[in-house]
């Protein structure tokens, strides 16, 4: 199926995004809730101190892909199984497509960083799960959240997007997923 997506991209001061969209301990506790805490190596915790990253950059790129869903897929009614089942299948091509992108970005940009929108899933199992390195250094990138930065004030602060969420079994009429560019200058 195709769907409509529009990218949405914002670049904003580091010192400027720090101070307005990053809250550490907020989204380290909300971390710590996921099954991926401690999971995955793109998730928390870290063996590094996060504000440093986020410190060691100029500027950061926001960039989105909105994902429009048809109509058909709206209307109909889900059972949870389903609707965990929908979203994946929809999302994921958007997913990789926003990860390919902002690596090529990231090759680009000499000493910038790419952070991918949500949790990791290069991997059908993390090797972090078994004490071992990640599998996928290349590719693994962490989440803006993952590293304290507030998502859904980005996107509506920033982009001025209406946060839409899944009810009573029933997808949104759109999704948002939020990655960035890190970059020095």
């Amino acid at each position: 199926m195709e769907l409509e997506t529009l990218t949405l991209t914002a670049e904003v001061p580091m010192e400027d995004f720090i101070r307005d969209h990053v809250d550490t301990e907020r989204f380290l506790a909300c971390c710590k809730e996921c099954p991926g805490f401690g999971r995955t190596w793109a998730c928390p915790p870290y063996d590094f101190d996060t504000a440093d990253i986020w410190r060691s950059y100029g500027t950061v790129l926001l960039y989105a892909k909105k994902v429009i869903l048809p109509d058909s897929e709206t209307e109909r009614t889900y059972s949870g199984e389903e609707l965990s089942k929908a979203y994946r299948e929809l999302l994921h091509p958007v997913k990789e497509e926003l990860m390919s992108e902002l690596l090529g970005m990231e090759k680009e940009n000499e000493g910038s960083l790419a952070l991918f929108a949500g949790g990791c899933d290069l991997c059908s199992e993390c090797a972090r799960a078994y004490g071992l390195p990640c599998r996928n250094t290349e590719r693994m990138r962490y989440s803006v959240e993952s590293l304290g930065g507030n998502v859904l004030k980005c996107l509506t602060d920033i982009f001025k997007e209406e946060i839409l969420w899944a009810q009573d079994g029933r997808l949104p009429k759109h999704y948002l997923l939020l990655g960035a560019l890190l970059k020095k200058e």
